[in-house]
């Protein structure tokens, strides 16, 4: 009854992962060209993370074979509901870090968040930049990006920082905060 549907999530979504790596053109980091460059996540943590989905949705289908075969004493629909879920999580997560990425120009910078549309900003009219504590790569840290006195950009960790920076060259507006 609802295991059918359960274990085709199980199998679709490590399916659609494998695909959406497979046929990217995304997967540099950085890439150069002759007006602007584009940085992104790096391709192996994409490519590590579709591997943590399939092998997550292999372990999904030989515990749900087992529950059924009674050698575990729980409902397989629990199981498969558990992994399930987990996978989609880890899914639309990986979804969003796939989504980001600043690209620099010679005189302004297009970011595409995690979450909203992409916001442009032109490097003369940030008043500031602020570090701060990456919660996702606790080692490293972010860079909030203001204009006037409004947040407008999170210039996130898992990206080239240095170059970004570089790009921009605004020195003069980042607050040296020690983190």
């Amino acid at each position: 009854m609802l295991l059918a549907p359960l274990m085709a999530l199980t199998v679709v979504i490590p399916l659609v992962s494998v695909a959406i790596v497979w046929v990217s053109d995304a997967d540099v980091s950085e890439r150069h060209h002759s007006h602007h460059d584009t940085y992104a996540v790096a391709a192996a943590f994409s490519w590590g993370v579709a591997a943590v989905i399939v092998f997550m949705g292999a372990l999904a289908v030989l515990v749900g074979w087992m529950c059924e075969l009674g050698v575990f004493e729980t409902e397989t629909n629990v199981v498969i509901s558990f992994f399930d879920a987990f996978l989609a999580t880890v899914f639309v997560i990986w979804l969003l870090f796939r989504r980001y990425r600043v690209v620099t120009f010679d005189d302004y910078m297009q970011i595409t968040p995690f979450f909203g549309p992409t916001v442009s900003l032109r490097y003369d009219e940030i008043s500031a930049m602020e570090w701060t504590k990456s919660v996702i790569l606790p080692k490293n840290r972010n860079v909030y990006v203001f204009v006037g006195h409004r947040r407008r950009a999170m210039l996130w960790a898992a990206v080239d920082l240095d170059q970004i920076l570089i790009r921009i060259d605004r020195f003069d507006v980042i607050e040296n905060l020690s983190l």
